[in-house]
């Protein structure tokens, strides 16, 4: 059967923003078991501040198909609740609280949003063009299909209070098959590996210096997790220690580590088994790593070489100078990506707890 309005509880509302209190409201959805039905409501440029849309068992409320088109919406708490195909474009919002809100469909065209805390919040198939959001938070939200076109994310820029940058929550924002444009902007964002930006129309948008880079970082680590599933548990071993290396192209440093990792590993090996060698009696450690450091960068002076009656030994030597090869092309390729890009990659963080508790911020004047 479907839900129909509840016209007690839209006149109660009504009442409210005629008075600019929505005490008695709160009050009202504070003690009640009702389930807060609005849908198909019309709050066409409505003014609603200090609301709370949660009944006393904390179900929020049901906005399917309503019309909030031109209202004004400031310091409220709309977790939980369901916007459905409801009309938001063009709204302004200031420091309100949607965590775990149902935007599926829904149209926010040249809405404006600034510091809102969409947790968990799913977009998906929302309408969004020029839409704008201002040092909002959207951790482990879904934007999937979602038309991103002229959107713009913002920041709060760098504040010399603190003396650093403040960046916007994108941890674990999930952008997949999403519409960007030229003009979709993302600036000064936060990003975790579970951030997942794979959208054919990628590089149509603009990020802030290093953001783009960290970001397909996070794109091609999605993508080998995906193949990995894909094949054989040996396979999938050997290409994740390949990547494991460079941590996924994306860590000059991690290349460099591995390379004398294994430069270490390898010298410690000839040092306690000078046989493997063409050296006869003990091998000093120091010329056992001169050994293992030129056969990894494939020099091969020739005055140390394997013993040439054991077949153990060249295999050894064998996957010694393979794997200088590889770790050297993979170091001078991470290196040139550092050349050609806009600076370095920037944003990436480790994610986030699950969040206990919403806040919503009290924001006065709204115009």
């Amino acid at each position: 059967m479907k839900e129909r309005l509840n016209k007690e509880q839209y006149l109660l509302i009504m009442k409210c923003a005629v008075n600019e209190d929505f005490s008695e409201w709160n009050q009202y959805v504070k003690e009640t078991n009702d389930l807060i039905k609005l849908r198909e409501a019309n709050f066409e440029g409505l003014v609603i501040k200090d609301a709370v849309f949660q009944n006393k068992d904390g179900r929020g409320a049901d906005f399917y198909g309503a019309n909030f088109s031109n209202a004004k919406l400031s310091s409220v708490d709309m977790s939980d609740c369901h916007f459905m195909e409801t009309n938001l474009s063009s709204i302004k919002v200031e420091g309100s609280a949607f965590h775990n809100a149902d935007f599926v469909r829904a149209k926010l065209n040249q809405s404006t949003f600034t510091l809102c805390d969409f947790y968990d919040a799913s977009f998906q198939e929302a309408r969004m063009p020029e839409v704008e959001f201002y040092e909002s938070q959207f951790q482990d939200c879904c934007f999937s299909r979602a038309d991103l076109s002229q959107a713009k994310f913002f920041g709060g820029g760098y504040n010399p209070l603190v003396m650093q940058e403040l960046r916007f929550n994108l941890c674990g924002a999930d952008f997949s098959n999403a519409k960007f444009t030229s003009e979709t902007y993302f600036h000064l964002a936060d990003v975790s590996k579970e951030t997942d930006f794979r959208t054919i129309s990628f590089e149509s948008a603009c990020y802030s210096s290093g953001l783009r880079q960290t970001l397909q970082y996070c794109n091609r680590r999605h993508n080998w997790n995906d193949w990995y599933d894909k094949n054989n548990f040996f396979v999938k071993k050997m290409v994740g220690l390949f990547w494991f290396t460079s941590n996924y192209g994306l860590s000059p440093k991690r290349v460099i580590q591995s390379f004398f990792f294994l430069c270490f590993s390898y010298a410690f090996i000839y040092w306690l088994f000078p046989s493997l060698t063409s050296i006869e009696g003990e091998l000093p450690f120091i010329r056992s790593v001169y050994f293992s450091v030129v056969t990894m960068t494939t020099l091969g002076f020739g005055d140390i070489y394997a013993n040439t009656s054991s077949w153990f030994s060249q295999l050894l030597l064998i996957t010694h100078v393979l794997s200088g090869y590889i770790l050297l092309g993979a170091l001078i390729t991470v290196l040139s990506n550092l050349f050609v890009a806009d600076g370095p990659s920037q944003g990436l963080v480790k994610h986030p707890p699950e969040k206990k508790i919403r806040i919503r911020m009290s924001v006065k004047n709204i115009t």
